[in-house]
């Protein structure tokens, strides 16, 4: 039912054909984030994505956050409700080392937060959060990446991409990846399908998962590093 002023207001209510539209709503919001890519090649993870300089008098607004050690994310949506992903993870990865002494696996920090965001779905008085994650990370199982979107949903693969756009950065993904990229190869592919949906001058971000960590730095320090 649509309320006077034009705009649905049930938060858990399902329409007859088994729809939650304020969820949709929150992953309508995704899609006029900045867009971010992700890769997996067999011993490493990348993501890029560009940073927020709205303003020339503001220092840029960082996109890729570290998690821990060996983990890092970036999000799509609402600066506010990324932070607040942001801030879960970091909880969530502290308490493990505090009990095990030990960095995290990626799929329990995925799982904590696929969970956190489910639980956004389902009570009256709350708005499902408008943001999608890529996660990245290594781990004993090897390099991850993760995609989590509004509902809670969790995705792996070997090439995601959220934000504005983000279907044309998969096409173009789809046509490049290859089993046997290197991460130069992966930076190149990220980069030229980041250039198929956003055009811009603001600085490229990129994030880096090889052997036992994640390290996030500007395009150049990364193409400098990974020069062949």
């Amino acid at each position: 039912m649509m309320s006077p002023s034009g705009y649905d207001r049930a938060f858990v209510m399902y329409t007859p054909d088994g729809r939650l539209l304020q969820v949709e709503y929150a992953s309508e919001a995704v899609k006029y984030g900045s867009p971010v890519v992700a890769i997996r090649g067999k011993d490493f993870a990348v993501t890029v994505t560009r940073t927020k300089d709205p303003d020339p008098l503001l220092d840029p607004i960082e996109k890729i956050h570290m998690i821990d050690d060996n983990i890092g994310a970036a999000g799509a949506g609402f600066t506010g409700d990324i932070n607040l992903l942001i801030d879960q993870a970091r909880i969530e990865s502290q308490k493990h080392r505090l009990v095990f002494e030990d960095p995290i696996d990626v799929k329990s920090v995925v799982n904590h937060l696929g969970d956190f965001m489910y639980q956004f779905t389902r009570y009256g008085g709350v708005r499902p959060l408008g943001a999608a994650l890529i996660v990245i990370g290594t781990d004993r199982g090897g390099k991850h990446i993760y995609q989590l979107d509004p509902r809670g949903m969790i995705l792996s693969g070997k090439a995601l991409a959220i934000g504005k756009n983000s279907e044309a950065a998969i096409d173009e993904l789809r046509s490049g990846y290859r089993e046997d990229l290197t991460v130069r190869q992966a930076l190149d592919l990220a980069i030229s399908a980041l250039k198929k949906v956003e055009e811009g001058e603001s600085p490229v971000e990129v994030g880096i998962a090889t052997g036992s960590t994640f390290k996030k730095m500007g395009l150049e320090e990364a193409l400098r590093l990974y020069a062949k």
